[in-house]
């Protein structure tokens, strides 16, 4: 007969099967609904959430539209001089509103995001802007978490002569991003 081990022992397995881990994707919420965004004569159609999974450690605030973005669109829309022909970087660009808005007045914009979810929904909202009519500008997204050497590098590396504007609507100021864009762009 087989040794099953004492009390002790066999309390810690049955503790051990008490232990519930949930996947991650538990707490994301991936149901994007296609929404219509009219800023002046500019319609946009992209993926996103209403509302966002910010759960643990999972902050995924760029799947919607915050009130920040919307204003800075409605000026963008009334003033498209402001970008006309310009090459544009977006920090936090979460579902890419603004920076595709951008991109009917820009020659190329590239869209940031730090988390690879929202990295996702701004891919898809791209490829819907490859069939509008509307479109002017190369639009790409990148990796981008403040201060992480490598993704600047990869960037920098990429876009070598910069950026003519740095946007970013909704997105936190601190010194250390002030530090960041001081240091990898040129004014």
């Amino acid at each position: 007969m087989a040794d099953v081990g004492g009390p002790k022992e066999r309390k810690e397995e049955e503790e051990e099967d008490d232990v519930v881990c949930l996947d991650p994707s538990f707490f994301m919420n991936r149901e994007y609904e296609m929404t219509t965004f009219t800023y002046g004569s500019q319609v946009l159609h992209l993926l996103c959430s209403s509302s966002a999974s910010s759960l643990l450690d999972y902050d995924l605030t760029g799947q919607l539209v915050w009130p920040g973005a919307v204003l800075m669109n409605t000026y963008l829309s009334e003033h498209p001089e402001t970008v006309k022909g310009r090459s544009i970087i977006e920090l936090g660009s979460g579902i890419g509103i603004t920076g595709i808005l951008c991109s009917r007045f820009c020659k190329e914009v590239v869209l940031t995001d730090h988390n690879d979810e929202v990295l996702e929904i701004i891919k898809k909202n791209i490829e819907l802007q490859s069939s509008s009519e509307n479109a002017e500008a190369v639009l790409t997204a990148e990796k981008l978490e403040w201060g992480n050497n490598d993704h600047i590098s990869n960037i920098m590396k990429e876009h070598p002569v910069g950026f003519d504007l740095i946007v970013g609507a909704d997105i936190y100021l601190s010194f250390q991003l002030f530090y960041f864009c001081c240091c990898y762009f040129q004014f």
